[in-house]
């Protein structure tokens, strides 16, 4: 059955106008979390801070041996592992939304404060989705070594003329063969929140022959959360001036005096920016992933919830 492809682009935002307070209740989940995150940070921010002192001393200074390479590697590893848990929880979080929004969509009478919930739903979303982050992480490996053994070749083939073109051309081709695995299982998460079960491939069978419709309508989606984002950083950016987490001298490598602003959990305005970003994220979050539950419905031909 055919659905329409800008339809189900814009469901995410049919699905906050037909429940608001699903925005309410994501934000929330995700300010708690990033909040928990931010005072838990609080007992490693000087460590982080003289680590990164140490490492622009190294960088400044003469060329640093293998030891002293490997001991900052350690310290930062060492800081790493105290924040491990949030990876987990991370984890947890995303499943839980994929589902939420999934539910939202598919099952839209379901009681639950935003359609959150922490049962086997979730956990089955939780492994389906780990198992094929891992199987796009191995096609990309796939894809990297091939695209190697290719210019390799070519090279000592003597095609020093073409390589550049070789080169453009398996870049193309390697990145079109990561979005068309990455369109044909889209539907892994709605499939398994719809038919409760763990669904890895199934997605396969059932975009077939619907690999541009969904690509036209995740464009679409991506498009959109630009859009958002460019918006909400009108409000997010003077509050992240005010609490020191945007700033002119900002760059990839912030200052000490920076990197103690941006985690400063007693600052109100960090905590309000913290807020802001939850809002920004959980409607990002709801615009991406509710047109894959609306793709599903239409394929499969279930009747669409009114409003």
């Amino acid at each position: 059955m055919a659905f329409s492809a800008t339809e189900a682009a814009f469901e995410g935002f049919r699905l906050v106008r037909r429940n608001p307070l699903v925005l309410v209740a994501w934000t929330v989940l995700y300010a708690v979390v990033s909040l928990a995150a931010l005072f838990a940070m609080a007992p490693v921010v000087e460590q982080l801070v003289g680590w990164q002192e140490e490492a622009r001393t190294l960088r400044e200074g003469a060329e640093p041996g293998i030891d002293a390479v490997w001991s900052m590697m350690a310290e930062f590893g060492g800081i790493m592992i105290q924040m491990a848990w949030l990876i987990p929880v991370a984890m947890v979080v995303e499943a839980m939304m994929a589902a939420a929004v999934a539910r939202g969509v598919l099952r839209p009478r379901n009681g639950a404060f935003g359609y959150l919930s922490l049962g086997m739903d979730e956990v089955r979303v939780l492994v389906v989705t780990f198992v094929l982050g891992l199987f796009m992480i191995l096609a990309c490996v796939a894809v990297s070594v091939a695209f190697g053994v290719v210019v390799a070749a070519a090279r000592s083939a003597g095609a020093g003329g073409w390589i550049g073109l070789i080169v453009f051309l398996g870049l193309l081709a390697g990145v079109w063969l990561l979005i068309w695995l990455a369109v044909r299982l889209s539907l892994a998460v709605p499939i398994t929140v719809a038919e409760q079960r763990f669904a890895f491939f199934d997605s396969f069978a059932l975009t077939k022959g619907r690999f541009w419709p969904l690509l036209g309508m995740a464009v679409i989606a991506i498009v959109m959360v630009i859009i958002i984002e460019l918006l909400s950083s009108i409000v997010s950016m003077p509050v992240g001036v005010m609490s020191g987490l945007e700033s002119p001298a900002w760059g990839s490598n912030p200052s000490p005096e920076h990197l103690r602003a941006m985690l400063d959990s007693s600052n109100p305005w960090v905590i309000l920016s913290v807020v802001i970003e939850s809002v920004v994220k959980a409607l990002t979050v709801g615009v991406i992933y509710a047109p894959f539950a609306a793709a599903y419905r239409g394929i499969k031909g279930a009747q669409a919830p009114a409003g």
